[in-house]
């Protein structure tokens, strides 16, 4: 398994400084070792309020989701297009997360305020998303938290 982070600066959209590189490493790692930490509170204190890359005036980027069943044998993958927000990764994990999905492998590309990831998930049981039902709450459950993410910036 290969994971490789790229940091940004929130505010200048340039890669992190040396500094910067180091405090998002020791987050992750306190984060990925269980220590309890409210990513939520710690999101909006950093919510910067004009991002560098933001859409020309009265321009906004839709949000696009889409599922595949084909792609994979055994996972769904679901495709995410959206303005990038701080805290868009969390928002998408954490809805995940509540719709008891697991995911397996993510791309995650953000260029010039759009963000384009690309997740394979599956069900706890091991399985696709197949119902309808599922697929239906899910995307509405990702856009009323894209939706909230994006009011409160």
């Amino acid at each position: 398994m290969l994971d490789t982070f790229f940091v940004n600066d929130g505010r200048t959209g340039n890669l992190a400084n040396r500094q910067q590189y180091d405090k998002f490493g020791d987050l992750l790692e306190k984060v990925l070792a269980g220590e309890k930490i409210d990513l939520s509170a710690l999101i909006a204190r950093q919510i910067v309020r004009q991002p560098l890359h933001q859409a020309y005036a009265g321009e906004r980027m839709a949000t696009e989701i889409r599922f595949d069943n084909e792609e994979s044998e055994t996972r769904t993958l679901i495709e995410i297009e959206t303005e990038d927000h701080l805290g868009l990764l969390y928002v998408i994990s954490q809805t995940f997360s509540e719709m008891a999905l697991d995911i397996v492998s993510a791309r995650i590309v953000t260029e010039c305020g759009a963000a384009i990831d690309s997740f394979y998930v599956r069900e706890l049981d091991g399985g696709k998303l197949l119902r309808p039902s599922g697929k239906n709450s899910l995307k509405n459950k990702l856009r009323q938290a894209i939706s909230r993410l994006a009011a409160a910036q």
